[in-house]
Formats: C-alpha cells, sequence, structure tokens
C-alpha cells in the first residue's frame, strides 16, 4: 500500500472513531488533520505551476481547518447549537463532496497512480458522509448533553 494513502487514511480514522464514539472533539480533529494535509501539498502545486486552481483547492481545505477546528465547548443541547453545528457539519459534507469531484477531474502529480487517486477520492466520499450522520445524532438527541467531548 502506498504510504500516502496511510497518511491520508490516518485522519478518516480519527473522524470516524469521533463518530462511533460521538465525540465531536475526535471527529473535528480527523478533518483538520486531513485538511493540514491538503493544504501544504496544494500550495506546493500553486507554488510550482502557478496553477490557479491548485490555490483555489488550499482555500477551501484552509477553510474545512478553520470549520473542523476542534474546541472543548460543552454541548448543551440548545437551539443554536444544534443548528450551528447542522451548518458546519453541512459545510463540511460540501467541502468533501467537492473533494471526491476534483479527484476525478483535476491532474494529479505523477507519484499518484490510479489506484491512489480512487481511494482519495473513497477517504473524501467517507469524509462527506460522516458530517450527516454527525446531523442525524444531533438532531434526534442521541448526543449526551453537557459533555465536553
Amino acid at each position: 500500500m502506498n504510504i500516502l494513502a496511510i497518511i491520508a487514511g490516518i485522519p478518516v480514522l480519527v473522524a470516524l472513531y469521533g463518530v462511533i464514539r460521538r465525540q465531536r472533539f475526535f471527529f473535528l480533529l480527523g478533518y483538520l488533520l486531513y485538511a493540514l494535509i491538503v493544504v501544504p501539498n496544494e500550495l506546493g502545486e500553486y507554488m510550482a505551476t502557478g496553477s490557479m486552481e491548485r490555490l483555489a483547492v488550499a482555500v477551501v481545505w484552509i477553510l474545512q481547518a478553520i470549520l473542523a477546528f476542534p474546541n472543548k465547548l460543552n454541548y448543551d443541547g440548545s437551539k443554536v447549537f444544534k443548528s450551528f453545528g447542522i451548518k458546519t457539519f453541512l459545510s463540511l459534507a460540501a467541502i468533501n463532496i467537492f473533494g471526491v469531484v476534483l479527484t476525478r477531474v483535476m491532474p494529479t502529480p505523477p507519484e499518484f497512480t490510479e489506484g491512489l487517486r480512487t481511494m482519495i477520492g473513497v477517504f473524501h466520499g467517507v469524509l462527506a458522509v460522516l458530517p450527516f450522520i454527525g446531523i442525524y445524532l444531533m438532531a434526534s438527541n442521541k448526543i449526551p448533553v453537557g459533555t465536553n467531548d
């Protein structure tokens, strides 16, 4: 297995762990770590090629890093917290749906085989679905109120 796939898979597993354990901190940490992988890579490609598309992709994942920056706010179950959480989760899903599309249409560096490109698309697909699970858990009150997770 390609080392790049392993590196990209770790944040996905962290986010998945956060959903399974219903711990918002780990869920968001996975998204932040994924953004920290994508942003330097895309900025490097931008500096090497001058391609504005690479800069745009970097900016989108900077937004993901900002949205997903984990905090220790107590989940109080209020409508305001739920509304903010749902909007954040929908934004994370939209960014990663965009990531799935990008893996199919943007040129990739030579070290990216077709299998790696497909795997990265799958990782983005998983990261696009996980927020919907979070939305379901939040909307159905299945996340414990008052936890710091």
